[in-house]
């Protein structure tokens, strides 16, 4: 027997097979048979034993599915306000946490549960454990469960089948859980999700009991609850799960953002039986068979920081391609910018690579335009009154539409309201169309518009962006280049230019702005370091910081834009070009109230856990001590100074 096991193999050589079984004869004397499905036997035992039911959507954003003799049960929801058995609380070693999801659970149930876990904690038989069992307070459910709080996928895997044992022993029905790890612990919620499903199947498979009815697991965030979903659905359909995934960001221009699962599939290998005259005829055949796979197959690899930002539907059509062409698609996101390995047949690694090029090409075109809407919505608001005679602002692309073709001068122009067009003059400002009641329109200056450009600035002429080399002998190169070498860098400086782009200026100002007031200060602006690449800085002078082309590091304390408080460090991340020239941007950063970040982080957490939308405004390696800061806005930072050194 022959098992090849690379991507595509099994379809290459059912496409061959019989030349491949004419060659082996007349060359070889050897008889090879490749295997089909209905002579397999390692078929998933969960699927054949019906393990797994189908997910059922009970209601929007609530899903269950049959695992086993119990019901698997995601919903958004109050883990306070659950009349299960039991609720799980997270916590810390000493059962007192008062931060986070503990602290909601602690201060809804009363002094009287919090009383009771020191009591326990304080009990002269107590043990050392990391899970104790509490009366409710003021709780509907029966019971709550306090467990030592876990980050680690495999930690939060064990603590879920401790729990349900526990629970089993104790004949409990029903028990809730908190999306655990994915608050104050930072974890990623794809890693989560993978942990906790496959913790009940774990515990399905093993325990002789059944008492556990329903397990239910409550999320807060809605983009979390669909990256759960996610996870359920393709455990259910027995695909493999690899913990691959794509990342974006949420910030307050844009809310389509969401973490969601790639799935990658394992292949049906291809299994030959042969037979020959002599091993030496059958150990011939068997490197001619690899020999021909080998020859066939392509692996190559596409990186790209916007691959971070590709959406759920740009997923299911990779995952088709993946199933269809039977390639491997893997994504490695642990360099400096994610990379997706793809490995099969060479046609067909052509069309995906193909695939994922334009889909790069399309996400770049959609950042820009996102970008601009949001600039162009910071200066100017475009209205129109409905039936009501209420003033309705339009959207940020319509708003984006009207202010372009009213700078260019353009008498006319076309835009949707509700589900019809209409004809905007924008002479009368009045949009009409056939057999409709004309809508009258209005254009409000925002206070952008009143923002002043620094008076140092150049005349820009005209133009939106501008870069300005500085003299060297000016006060303003000096200025900068002591802030390049205050921590002893000794790089050749070859030029220091001023960044001048009006819109992004303005944008930042007035978020600084609402900074100041929000934080009830003014320290929220501090002056940090970027190193990039020579092809990114058009893009970043152009229209900032975007996280998609600004590059990335490793993504250790959140998934944002990173910069640094030393120079020095901030140049191992300047990649020389063809001359050996590197590149940092000296810029204003919008730091305001800070906390420390944590890898997987899509953005910073909340202050209070009372308050989810009051959040800190970035994070930091040690809020202490800080060497780099990690901001989730575009807006957040101005690119003020390129320095171009050696």
């Amino acid at each position: 027997e022959l098992k090849v096991s690379k991507p595509g193999a099994k379809k290459f050589f059912q496409e061959q097979g019989q030349m491949l079984l004419s060659v082996l004869l007349r060359d070889h004397r050897v008889v090879v048979q490749l295997q089909d499905d209905s002579m397999r036997e390692d078929v998933d035992d969960e699927r054949r034993d019906g393990i797994w039911g189908q997910v059922q959507t009970v209601s929007l954003g609530k899903y269950t599915v049959r695992i086993g003799h119990l019901t698997l049960e995601l919903s958004p929801g109050d883990i306070t306000k659950e009349t299960t058995d039991v609720i799980v609380n997270s916590s810390n070693s000493t059962f007192s946490l008062k931060s986070g999801v503990s602290m909601a659970i602690l201060g809804a149930a009363g002094s009287a549960v919090e009383a009771e876990c020191s009591e326990i904690v304080r009990s002269p038989n107590y043990q050392q454990t990391e899970m104790i069992l509490t009366s409710p307070g003021r709780l509907p459910c029966k019971h709550i469960v306090h467990i030592v709080g876990r980050s680690e996928p495999k930690d939060i895997k064990e603590a879920v089948q401790n729990v349900l044992t526990f629970c089993e022993q104790r004949k409990f029905s029903s028990v809730s859980f908190p999306a655990l790890g994915t608050g104050q612990g930072g974890a990623n919620a794809s890693a989560v999700a993978e942990a906790m499903i496959e913790a009940v199947v774990s515990f399905v498979k093993k325990t002789k009991y059944q008492n556990i009815k329903l397990v239910k697991i409550l999320i807060f965030q809605p983009n979390m609850l669909t990256v759960f979903h996610q996870r359920m659905a393709r455990q259910a359909k027995g695909d493999a799960i690899t913990g691959l995934h794509f990342s974006a960001g949420t910030e307050d221009v844009r809310h389509d953002g969401e973490e969601f699962v790639m799935v990658g599939e394992e292949f049906t290998p291809a299994i030959f039986q042969l037979c020959g005259q002599t091993s030496q005829d059958v150990s011939k055949a068997k490197d001619l068979i690899t020999s021909l796979i080998l020859r066939e197959q392509m692996s190559t690899q596409v990186n790209d920081p916007l691959i971070s930002r590709f959406t759920p539907e740009d997923a299911e059509e990779l995952q088709k391609l993946q199933r269809e062409l039977t390639v491997s698609i893997r994504l490695d996101k642990t360099g400096s910018e994610p990379v997706v390995h793809l490995e099969g047949l060479t046609r067909d690694v052509v069309v995906v690579e193909r695939k994922i090029m334009d889909t790069i090409r399309r996400v770049e075109r959609k950042e820009r335009t996102r970008q601009e809407e949001f600039i162009f919505s910071t200066v100017v608001e475009w209205q129109y009154l409905d039936r009501s005679n209420q003033v309705v602002p339009f959207n940020m692309n319509i708003n984006m539409i009207l202010e372009q073709a009213f700078q260019q001068k353009q008498r006319t122009v076309n835009i949707k309201i509700g589900k019809h067009n209409y004809h905007v003059n924008l002479v009368s400002r009045i949009a009409s169309r056939p057999g409709g009641s004309d809508i009258g329109l209005k254009r409000v200056d925002r206070k952008g518009s009143s923002v002043n450009l620094p008076s140092h600035w150049d005349d820009m002429k005209g133009k939106i962006v501008v870069q300005i080399p500085l003299p060297t002998t000016s006060s303003e190169y000096s200025e900068v280049e002591k802030e390049f070498r205050k921590t002893g860098l000794a790089s050749t400086i070859i030029q220091i230019v001023r960044v001048q782009n009006s819109s992004l200026w303005k944008t930042y100002m007035i978020k600084k702005d609402e900074y100041d007031q929000k934080n009830k200060h003014s320290n929220n602006e501090k002056r940090l370091f970027h190193g990039t690449k020579a092809e990114a800085i058009n893009k970043i002078n152009n229209h900032g910081f975007n996280r998609s082309f600004a590059g990335t590091h490793s993504a250790l304390y959140g998934n944002g834009t990173y910069f640094a408080v030393d120079p020095q460090y901030s140049s191992r991340y300047c990649p020389a070009d063809a001359k050996g020239e590197k590149r940092m941007y000296l810029a204003r950063v919008l730091v305001g109230d800070y906390t420390k970040g944590a890898g997987g982080m899509i953005c910073p957490p909340a202050k209070n856990p009372r308050n989810a939308a009051d959040t800190y405004d970035s994070m930091t390696d040690n809020p202490a001590n800080p060497t780099m800061f990690i901001v989730f806005h575009d807006v957040q930072a101005y690119p003020e100074y390129i320095i171009t050194f050696q």
